[in-house]
């Protein structure tokens, strides 16, 4: 069974080690042009994940939440899954994921975590959340349309504050390479 626990700020420098540094790790660097010489330092990695991602101090902007899943008596750590709010319109969220290794993949867990955290925010209020994967990465696109998310043409004032258009309007993979996709809750 997946739960999400609220991550700490302990748990920081191990999502940092997954995104980056795991056998998964290759394939999600390629995807945003990091080579193993200029994959993001951990001081960069707690510029975009600050302390209240990880301390829960500001949860009207964003939190990340540990994926367990309980087996045989045993819970294991399985990825991340977060959610952030600070550079949306109201009532908007985005989710971000990983998994920390490659063998968690292709087994739903990443899938449920993403039911379980959308049910969390709708009782927080929002009605709307966005993702926006490579669209070189089919996996994560085919698991994000079986929770309910739509293709959509992004248009970034219907989403983004306006002080926030310029920095987020082009995802992370540059012009062109992302799908933005929408759930509405």
């Amino acid at each position: 069974m997946i739960k999400l626990r609220k991550a700490t700020l302990g748990d920081r420098k191990k999502a940092y080690q997954w995104l980056y540094y795991s056998d998964f790790s290759d394939f999600l660097n390629k995807l945003q042009g990091h080579t193993s010489g200029n994959i993001p330092s951990y001081k960069d990695f707690k510029k975009d994940y600050m302390d209240y991602f990880f301390d829960g101090s500001q949860l009207e902007d964003g939190c990340c939440f540990i994926i367990t899943c309980k087996k045989e008596g045993i819970t294991e750590d399985l990825g991340i899954i977060s959610y952030t709010s600070f550079h949306l319109l109201d009532k908007i969220t985005e989710f971000d994921i990983w998994l920390k290794g490659l063998s968690y993949t292709g087994h739903g867990y990443g899938t449920k975590a993403i039911l379980v955290l959308a049910g969390m925010v709708r009782g927080f209020g929002y009605d709307k959340v966005i993702m926006r994967p490579s669209k070189h990465n089919k996996v994560a696109i085919k698991s994000y349309k079986k929770v309910g998310f739509m293709e959509k043409e992004l248009m970034p004032c219907e989403y983004y504050k306006t002080d926030f258009i310029d920095e987020f309007a082009q995802g992370d993979y540059g012009p062109g390479e992302d799908v933005f996709m929408v759930l509405d809750l």
